[in-house]
């Protein structure tokens, strides 16, 4: 149950980052076509784009990365190991990824509590409100963490044979 309820936030938190994605191509071409044309661009586009679309698309993506082991591994070593170290070295680096991510989801939490406390704006050719968007970073961090959190207990409860059968199917 707890599975499904992870992939099930993972995959609306990709979701919006795909809606966000859509906004700021649209975005973009509404604002190339209105400065080619009319010599007129949107005002503030950069800093719109940047401050809410951006964030939108590199971190509600988190959780579905980690879900999916997609992130940047090195199993140079790792497939040469014996299964016990293999299990130790897989709950090692996610109890060192819950630990980070979770000092990342608390600090940025603070942050975007902070940012909103003193309703922080960005001064460009208009202003930009920026705390609705810092709140974002804590939401991915805490969807990474929880997925970590999760895949911390599979690789330490997971039967040592599993470990073995992983490495032997890669080595073909």
């Amino acid at each position: 149950m707890v599975d499904v309820l992870l992939q099930r936030m993972a995959r609306v938190l990709i979701l919006i980052a795909g809606i966000g994605l859509l906004l700021m191509m649209m975005q973009t071409v509404v604002d190339v076509i209105a400065d080619n044309l009319f010599s007129a661009p949107i005002p503030g586009n950069l800093e719109v784009i940047s401050v809410y679309h951006m964030v939108l698309v590199v971190f509600l993506p988190l959780a579905m990365v980690e879900w999916k082991h997609e992130n940047i591994q090195v199993d140079l070593f790792y497939l040469n190991m014996p299964a016990w170290m293999q299990r130790f070295s897989l709950v090692f680096g996610y109890l060192i990824s819950v630990i980070f991510f979770g000092i990342l989801t608390r600090q940025t939490w603070l942050d975007a509590v902070a940012s909103f406390a003193k309703n922080e704006v960005l001064m460009a050719s208009v202003y930009v409100l920026v705390w609705p968007a810092k709140f974002i970073l804590p939401i991915g961090f805490a969807a990474i963490t929880l997925a970590s959190i999760r895949h911390l207990f599979r690789a330490t409860w997971a039967p040592l044979s599993e470990f073995a059968a992983r490495s032997q199917e890669t080595e073909v």
